[in-house]
């Protein structure tokens, strides 16, 4: 099969529609994020002694978490597919997002908040790399964070102490979301990688493993 070569294009373009739900979907699980994380429908009730200014720092660090791990993993999609000249829009699942706030009410969260959906000729190399720019940013923004925690972390104020562990918490959920999509199996990005190229598969995967275990033995995780 030859591949019709597309000359790269520069920056990326949005549609209104698609900014429309890309907004509906961050505001959506920046809802669930906030609720899962102060334990559920209890402590909204009152039964989890979560104070007013607790709340909004873990109304920030959710929206940060959202913001990186998810927005962020879908927009490398976006741009990499745009710049190999692809049509690529962002669209949300409304019952997945239904579902993020329906699970976050009983202290978990488990959405499917929506994907990048591309259409258009690239070669097995540029799909790969496509599918691997999603995980490879998540991996990139958890090191930061991690080591953003532990520089707060050594401070010895309260607030030091619960800022480090929300940053650590926004880490984690960019190494967890990384690591999920590498699994290699339909439609996860890791199934693209690992059908193309699998020591790049592995050597994804060793970065994974390596940024968890630097998380852990730092006592972020």
């Amino acid at each position: 099969m030859y591949w019709q070569s597309v000359p790269p294009s520069r920056g990326m373009r949005f549609g209104a529609t698609e900014v429309s739900q890309i907004l509906i979907a961050v505001a959506a699980l920046t809802l669930a994020f906030t609720i899962a994380q102060i334990g559920g429908v209890y402590a909204i009730g009152g039964l989890g002694g979560v104070s007013l200014a607790t709340l909004g720092l873990v109304a920030l660090a959710s929206f940060v978490a959202v913001v990186t791990a998810f927005l962020l993993h879908e927009l490398a999609h976006k741009a990499l597919a745009q710049r190999y000249g692809c049509h690529a829009e962002f669209r949300a699942f409304p019952m997945g997002l239904l579902l993020g706030v329906f699970t976050a009410a009983f202290g978990f969260l488990f959405a499917a908040p929506g994907a990048v959906m591309i259409s258009g000729s690239v070669s097995p190399r540029q799909n790969a790399r496509i599918s691997a720019a999603g995980p490879g940013t998540n991996f990139v923004l958890a090191g930061m964070f991690f080591g953003l925690a532990f520089l707060v972390g050594s401070a010895t104020m309260r607030l030091a102490t619960l800022l480090s562990q929300l940053i650590a918490s926004i880490a984690f959920v960019n190494l967890f979301l990384g690591g999920f999509n590498m699994v290699p199996f339909p439609p996860l990005d890791g199934s693209k990688i690992f059908a193309y190229n699998k020591p790049m598969w592995a050597g994804m995967i060793a970065v994974l493993v390596a940024l968890a275990y630097a998380g852990w033995s730092l006592g972020l995780i």
